[in-house]
């Protein structure tokens, strides 16, 4: 069983609004960098990601409110 998303997950989440998929890997603020799909734990969306499991659908609480259904979670 994982443990779901902790930091140094690689997420593949959907976007629930378009359907999109992407990856990204959640690091601490120091190592952000979206541009190279690195996020920021305390970024909206590495919060809400944070502790959840494949199939959770998360709120992400951006600018404009969205929703994300995490696909896959991969641990080192």
């Amino acid at each position: 069983k994982t443990k779901g998303v902790v930091l140094g997950s690689t997420v593949t989440i959907k976007d629930l609004t378009d359907n999109s998929v992407e990856s990204y890997t959640i690091v601490g603020t120091v190592e952000a960098n979206p541009l190279k799909g690195l996020i920021s734990n305390v970024s909206p969306l590495g919060k809400a990601v944070i502790d959840k499991n494949v199939g959770d659908v998360v709120s992400v609480h951006a600018i404009k409110e969205y929703k994300v259904e995490i696909l896959k979670i991969e641990n080192k």
